[in-house]
């Protein structure tokens, strides 16, 4: 039987050799480990040395203490930092100018720490180009003492815990929204769109199968997005499943402006929303509205027949765009709709269709050369799906759906032999393109109306911008309220992206311009602006940040206090000094 280990600490001496010939002398204490079998080393005291050539322990030097590496330089430092400063000063000063510090502040209520770390969040997301949030622990140890949450770096459990929090208080989301409401005017220009955004994760239930550009993905949600066209700011949000439909978002949108109490806007949508019942809700709501529609809805078909010539050779040119003529027709339109409730003035129970009579104007334009494209898209996807025909490939839905309806085939015994187009539905079909039609409830002008349709392309700008700025595209979350904290996040991201991308644009369309100033139209100023403007034009947004951010603050303090920054170049300085920006130092 084995004897049973003692538990004494065993003290030895052993010698290392280094690599110049030294031999390092060592007390080591160790005491032996019955479960692992072997000895742990509990302790090693380095006690001397044994110089190369020699047989005497000397002892080693010891370790100098901070006094004395700075004794004799005049300083005795207590504390020594060096700051990145420059991208930050930009980026708080984004975020005071766009309202979003406010928001916050006034959303979150009295806990600072949250709306601190929240605003931490939203700098972090926009000032690096939407970086995954893991990085930020990294991010906020190196600005550490610049951000609005000061107290410690942001670790993975304070950001999940803070994402939890926020999708379980709806009402600090709701009313981030109202603060942004409130600064809306009348008549001012919204445009209402979705964007569909995939995600990995399995566990959440927004997640669905859903068709998106003729195929069918897994785990998708969808953001439908309320977007100010005039001040080029998203205003609001809202999270849905995936398999929702867009036209069937129209109601709850109507609702959540109604809530926030938005002055009376105009409403700008694609053909996604053009079903008449989301017209009737517009109308009813007293909301303004221009919405495009297919070319083969029943009710507007006759009106393209009636001017199809008149806009083939000639008609009104379209000053926003020469390549398309336009005509507008007013027209009394029964809009039919199911009653919700039974009403006694009518005498119509609750089912029956009422019909809704309103005055609309139907804006039509025409492009030969749309047309033409349209016709070239149209022939190349029928000679592909007639290609995969004869060939025995696959169809997907969609390209089965177009050969039912194009194409005639004819057959020998199993084999395709020939494909040929069915005229009529190509000739209907062809008899229409190059058209765009969009309905109206209050605006007449032509040019003004396809002007308005057009500027709605901002709001697909921001979901890209959203997607590949601010980090919206990749949702790395394992449930639904995490996942709503995250999006509020990145949704005052792009709020902050949106106001600095408004910012540039505005000082490059006033730089070296001449304004009647002696002081400014000098030739040396002009060319410097130019200089500037140039350089803005050709920077993104996350490089001018990024170029400011080689700006270093460095202080030391002691019996004597010092600091130094980095020094600027004369277009860094325009450029702070033009967007009003104060730097510290």
């Amino acid at each position: 039987m084995p004897r049973k280990a003692s538990g004494a600490i065993n003290v030895g001496i052993i010698r290392e050799r280094q690599k110049n010939g030294d031999i390092y002398i060592y007390e080591r204490k160790t005491k032996y480990d019955p479960n692992k079998k072997y000895s742990d080393t509990i302790s090693k005291v380095l006690i001397g040395k044994i110089v190369n050539g020699t047989d005497e322990i000397v002892d080693t030097r010891p370790k100098r203490r901070m006094a004395d590496h700075t004794s004799g330089s005049g300083v005795t430092p207590t504390e020594i930092t060096r700051r990145h400063v420059g991208m930050l000063d930009i980026v708080s000063h984004v975020a005071d100018k766009s309202g979003i510090t406010a928001e916050i502040n006034k959303a979150v209520g009295r806990d600072r720490g949250i709306a601190q770390k929240l605003q931490t969040l939203a700098w972090y997301a926009f000032a690096t180009d939407g970086e995954t949030w893991p990085g930020i622990r990294a991010w906020t140890t190196k600005y550490a003492g610049l951000l609005p949450y000061r107290d410690s770096s942001i670790s993975q459990d304070m950001y999940h815990d803070l994402f939890v929090y926020l999708g379980y208080n709806e009402s600090i989301k709701q009313s981030v929204f109202k603060h942004r409401a409130e600064t809306m005017g009348d008549g001012e220009l919204l445009a209402l769109d979705s964007t569909t955004i995939y995600t990995e994760s399995e566990n959440l239930n927004v997640g669905r199968s859903a068709p998106h550009k003729d195929k069918l993905i897994k785990n998708v949600y969808k953001i439908v997005e309320i977007y100010s066209i005039t001040s080029r700011q998203p205003i609001a949000y809202a999270r849905i499943p995936g398999n929702i439909s867009d036209g069937t978002t129209v109601e709850n949108a109507l609702k959540q402006l109604d809530i926030l109490g938005c002055p009376k806007v105009e409403i700008v949508a694609d053909s996604g929303y053009s079903a008449e019942s989301n017209m009737i809700m517009m109308i009813k709501n007293s909301y303004p509205f221009i919405m495009h529609i297919p070319t083969d809805t029943k009710w507007t078909q006759p009106l393209i027949n009636e001017y199809r010539d008149k806009l083939m050779n000639g008609g009104e040119i379209i000053h926003c765009d020469p390549k398309f003529s336009g005509v507008t027709v007013m027209q009394i339109h029964d809009f039919a709709y199911e009653r919700q409730r039974a009403s006694k003035k009518s005498g119509l129970e609750k089912g029956d269709t009422e019909i809704l009579s309103r005055r609309v104007y139907v804006h039509i334009y025409f492009s030969s050369l749309k047309k033409a494209e349209e016709d070239i898209k149209f022939r190349m996807q029928f000679d592909a799906v007639k290609s995969d025909l004869l060939s025995g490939a696959y169809l997907t839905p969609e390209d089965q759906k177009f050969a039912d309806q194009y194409m005639e085939i004819s057959y020998w015994g199993e084999r395709i032999t020939r494909v040929e187009v069915k005229k009529k539905a190509y000739e209907k079909r062809c008899r229409y393109h190059g058209f765009i039609i969009l309905v109206a409830s209050k605006e007449k002008d032509t040019n003004r109306a396809l002007e308005k349709y057009r500027s709605r392309e901002y709001v697909e700008e921001d979901f890209k911008n959203s997607k590949s700025h601010t980090g919206g595209n990749h949702p790395r979350v394992w449930d639904d309220d995490t996942l709503d904290g995250q999006i509020l996040a990145r949704f005052l991201a792009q709020s902050m992206h949106e106001s600095f991308a408004s910012m540039l644009r505005n000082l490059r369309d006033t730089l070296a311009i001449p304004n009647g100033d002696v002081k400014h139209d000098t030739g040396e100023k002009l060319k410097e602006e130019k200089q500037l403007k140039n350089w803005i034009r050709k920077t993104s947004m996350h490089n001018i940040l990024s170029w400011f951010d080689a700006i270093e603050e460095t202080k030391v303090s002691g019996k004597k206090k010092s600091g130094w920054r980095t020094e600027e170049t004369k277009r860094d300085m325009l450029f702070v000094e033009k967007l009003g920006i104060k730097l510290r130092g």
